[in-house]
């Protein structure tokens, strides 16, 4: 089992930790005591950056869960020198790492948004390298209900959030009110908690206010077999969206 340090930190971008095991093939991969890069997971794509160990830098390019709760960090190129109980240094890819908070904290926002104005809850979520979307359980959306949505979801936005990170058992989170509870059948689930306006269960990295946001900005609908798909981005992702537009 790896300690996950960003469930408590999603702003840690170094850390130290230990080799715990090293795979040479078929792709190179090291699996440490503790990580503070994500895995990709729950909709969201996953960190990249690098360990140091010595003199040596290695370029993570992946992280992915394994079954038996460890994450395995892919390696641009095989470890040398690098032996289980070898301290190494983690830095994780901040700009990227950013960019990640402020899509999926843009999007806790704007599916409490469909859902308080609409009752629209949100069944799916997708982060790519370029643009982000959310699938609304609906049979029908309009140009007016998506222009209420983002206009609402900026609002909360302005309004700088507390956004905050809690642990519950399950029995104490079925009487929290969470937009959704998850089917795991975890102990302690995971709350990001959006002060006054949303509670999810998530294992995602997010900002601790909503302002760190930046803006959330949809750009286009279409209709998929399980209601609607609304393409969004966020932040410093929409400024360049916007001038590539």
């Amino acid at each position: 089992m790896t300690d996950r340090l960003y469930y408590d930190d999603s702003f840690l971008y170094g850390f130290d930790a230990e080799v715990r095991s090293v795979v040479e093939s078929p792709r190179p991969a090291v699996v440490l005591d503790r990580t503070a890069f994500y895995p990709t997971s729950g909709g969201q794509i996953h960190d990249t950056g690098w360990l140091v160990s010595a003199d040596s830098k290695f370029r993570v390019t992946e992280v992915a869960d394994a079954e038996d709760g460890r994450v395995v960090h892919y390696l641009e190129a095989p470890l040398k020198g690098v032996q289980p109980g070898t301290r190494v240094r983690g830095e994780i890819d901040a700009v990227r790492r950013r960019d990640h908070m402020q899509q999926h904290s843009a999007q806790h926002v704007l599916s409490a948004a469909f859902v308080r104005l609409f009752n629209m809850p949100t069944v799916s979520f997708h982060m790519g390298d370029e643009y982000c979307a959310i699938d609304l359980d609906t049979p029908s959306l309009s140009k007016e209900q998506v222009e209420a949505a983002e206009g609402l979801a900026n609002e909360i936005v302005l309004e700088n959030r507390v956004v905050d990170v809690r642990f519950v058992t399950r029995d104490e989170a079925v009487n929290l009110g969470l937009r959704k509870l998850p089917p795991t059948e975890r102990d302690k689930l995971r709350l990001i908690d959006i002060n006054d306006f949303d509670l999810t269960a998530c294992g995602g990295t997010h900002v601790n206010r909503t302002g760190q946001i930046g803006g959330v900005f949809l750009r286009k609908t279409e209709k998929v077999c399980q209601g609607y798909r609304v393409e969004f981005v966020a932040g410093q992702r929409a400024v360049r969206t916007a001038r590539r537009d």
